[in-house]
């Protein structure tokens, strides 16, 4: 059997996708830092599969052997109601287990929860009202 290792690390959030997509373009040139790790977003730098929405970035492993993995960060529609944002690597880690691979996915865990918040932070304010139910 053959395994099949992703080095894409991502979490799905209850946003829907086009107030998510909405507020990615707010992280455009932004820095965030969780601990040691400091994730530095760039400009959109195209679309994937689904409309998904893609930005260069840089993530800062903080570790002076392994300074940092260039990255994309990526927002894309999961299902109804629901996305997924993840950050892809796009500098080669090596073997799952390597110094480096373990360098980026300790990084990008770290970063991910901070990253999820900023962007609920720049939600549209009529994509945070809840749900009203009438009788």
């Amino acid at each position: 059997m053959i395994e099949i290792h992703s080095a894409f690390v991502s979490q799905v959030e209850k946003i829907g996708f086009a107030d998510l997509a909405e507020a990615a373009d707010e992280l455009a040139g932004r820095e965030l830092t969780s601990g040691s790790a400091r994730l530095n977003v760039g400009e959109r730098c195209g679309t994937g599969l689904a409309g998904a929405v893609c930005y260069s970035g840089t993530l800062r492993t903080g570790s002076l052997l392994i300074p940092s993995v260039k990255v994309e960060v990526v927002v894309s529609p999961w299902s109804a109601g629901r996305s997924e944002i993840g950050i892809r690597p796009l500098t080669r880690l090596g073997q799952a287990e390597s110094l480096r691979a373990n360098r980026f996915y300790n990084a990008a865990r770290a970063i991910l929860p901070d990253l999820i918040e900023e962007l609920r932070a720049h939600l549209p304010q009529d994509s945070s009202a809840g749900l009203v139910l009438a009788a």
